[in-house]
């Protein structure tokens, strides 16, 4: 949790402009400033009344919002100023963009985030390599993929695959997930 001192001088960072706005960043502000003026969709989703409750949008805002974003398309569809406009207000996009940087940039652990620029990629190889390892314990354990295989009275899946060995193998990444959404959410408060 952040002190009191902290918070100030975030505070004081913010007036003086020392806290910059990405491009994607400046994007979103300016469609959320146009959408504030114009409040033809607020009623699509909750990040329109949330955005209508500021006047001016700093790097909190933005993030905030981008995540409570689900992308669904609605505004899109609904709005008058959406391309080939001028204006060319894409709100999912721009928060999409935003959003998908936020990911990466507060992952737990940090080095996680670097995962989120080549996402395909990770989760092809991730996919291969548990699939490989998923098939070489039930071989090990049954010494066979193929064919009718009875194993303690079961036949079918649950001999190829046991019962332990789908928990010995799940239970782990299940607990991986408790203790970095647990973490996520004390880097939060």
């Amino acid at each position: 949790m952040q002190t009191l001192q902290q918070l100030t001088q975030e505070a004081q960072a913010l007036a003086r402009g020392d806290i910059v706005l990405t491009s994607s960043e400046k994007e979103v502000a300016r469609q959320l400033q146009i959408c504030n003026g114009c409040r033809y969709c607020e009623g699509f989703c909750a990040v329109f009344p949330a955005m209508t409750r500021r006047l001016e949008f700093g790097k909190a805002d933005i993030h905030y919002l981008a995540n409570l974003c689900h992308n669904c398309g609605a505004c899109l569809h609904a709005c008058q100023y959406a391309p080939p406009h001028e204006f060319a207000i894409n709100v999912p996009k721009a928060m999409a963009t935003v959003r998908g940087q936020t990911y990466a940039d507060y992952a737990w652990p940090p080095a996680l985030g670097k995962l989120y620029q080549r996402n395909g990629l990770t989760l092809s190889l991730a996919l291969a390599f548990s699939l490989t390892l998923f098939m070489l314990l039930a071989l090990q354990s049954n010494g066979t993929l193929w064919g009718p295989v009875v194993q303690n009275g079961q036949q079918g899946f649950y001999a190829i695959f046991p019962h332990n060995l789908m928990v010995s193998l799940f239970a782990p990444v299940f607990l991986w997930a408790v203790l970095a959404l647990g973490m996520d959410v004390s880097q939060f408060w």
